[in-house]
């Protein structure tokens, strides 16, 4: 049985193998190659030490994905390969929802790189919209210089109010 919780300092480990696996199955060959050094478990690990978001996670048989919200923003989703098609990303979209229309949010909104069809396809049929297309800077650790930027889309969605 599936239970999406918040996210526990327990869960850190795993939270940071799963971002790490599934930012590269889905990133990876849309962005610059200089990027990929400073996608490491290691860099994961500092972004969700730094991170204000919220997280939510989905434990089953394990760690099965995770979500973060904040402010008016689905800011991440990562579901494990092993849960893809299970259910699991919409349980996880659904739990976000909630959360922040229970903040008082109408409108939500999230980001995407561009060609990720996959989460671009799950979004659409979860009722998210296109809103807008732009370059988006990507991170890179304080002491690195060079800005990389990969086009983004941001998607909208009513949530009203609950």
């Amino acid at each position: 049985m599936l239970e999406i919780r918040p996210a526990q300092e327990a869960d850190r480990s795993a939270i940071v193998q799963l971002w790490h696996q599934g930012w590269h199955d889905a990133h990876a060959h849309l962005v610059p190659a200089e990027i990929l050094a400073y996608r490491t478990p290691a860099h994961f690990s500092l972004w969700l030490e730094q991170s204000t978001d919220a997280f939510h996670v989905a434990v089953g048989d394990g760690l099965l994905g995770f979500v973060s919200i904040n402010g008016v923003e689905l800011v991440k989703l990562y579901v494990s390969p092993q849960a893809r098609g299970s259910g699991t990303a919409r349980d996880l979209l659904s739990h976000a929802e909630h959360l922040l229309s229970e903040q008082g949010v109408a409108e939500a909104e999230l980001f995407c790189t561009a060609g990720n069809v996959r989460a671009q396809r799950f979004y659409a049929r979860e009722g998210w919209r296109l809103s807008r297309s732009f370059e988006d800077a990507l991170w890179l650790p304080d002491n690195v210089a060079g800005r990389f930027t990969v086009e983004t889309h941001c998607y909208r969605k009513h949530l009203g109010f609950r």
